[in-house]
Formats: C-alpha cells, sequence, structure tokens
C-alpha cells in the first residue's frame, strides 16, 4: 500500500511538470500568434497604401495629355483604349478571419483538331 502511494505521488508529479511545460509551449503559441496578428496588420496597411499609390499613379498616367497641334487618332480608325483595372484597397483582418483565397480557374485548353475521317460527310 505504502509502495502504491508513492507511485501514484511520482506520476501525479511527473504530470504536474508536464502540464507546466505544456502550459509554456501555449503561452509561447498564444505570443508567437499576437506577434503576427501584429505584423500582419502592417503589412496588411502597408499594402493598401502601396494599392492607392498604385492606384493614383494609375490614374494620372491613363489621363490622355493630347495636344491641340498633334491629333493623335483620326476619324477613319478610331484607338480602342483597354479598360485598365484599379485595385481596391483591402480591409484590415485579423488572423482569425482570414480566408484561403479561391483557387483559380484552370485555362481552357484548346482543342485538337480531329483526323479529316471524323467528320460523317467525309466517310464514303
Amino acid at each position: 500500500m505504502v509502495r502504491d502511494n508513492e507511485n501514484v505521488a511520482s506520476q501525479l508529479k511527473a504530470s504536474k511538470a508536464e502540464i507546466a511545460r505544456n502550459n509554456n509551449i501555449i503561452d509561447q503559441i498564444k505570443a508567437t500568434q499576437i506577434q503576427m496578428a501584429r505584423e500582419s496588420e502592417t503589412v496588411t496597411e502597408r499594402l493598401n497604401a502601396s494599392q492607392e499609390q498604385l492606384a493614383r499613379v494609375i490614374a494620372n498616367a491613363s489621363e490622355p495629355k493630347v495636344t491641340p497641334e498633334e491629333p493623335k487618332v483620326s476619324p477613319e480608325e478610331p484607338k480602342v483604349m483597354p479598360e485598365i483595372p484599379v485595385p481596391r484597397p483591402r480591409r484590415s483582418t485579423n488572423v482569425a478571419q482570414t480566408h484561403k483565397p479561391a483557387p483559380t480557374p484552370a485555362r481552357p485548353q484548346a482543342k485538337k483538331p480531329q483526323p479529316s475521317s471524323a467528320w460523317p460527310w467525309s466517310v464514303r
């Protein structure tokens, strides 16, 4: 009976030591998560500022600068300007709210031409 009590006491002591180690690891993980959330917020703020700056640059670059002396577009050949998408600023999110981006759809593959014998009107 005394030996059993000693074994239980030894196991209890070992369990308490393991719990203390686990709690220490949990505290380290929490501290890392807090640091990562702060860094993520900083990066998001920098990204938003860069996107706003890029949007201003694109807006300034897309303004036409035609002098009255040199018309650049002839009436016979209208010039088509492609639409330039302007990035939208991202709203800041915390680490717990981040989502995986949707996977980009695969590009459709061009179909290979069928041999002429595959057409019903070419078979005789």
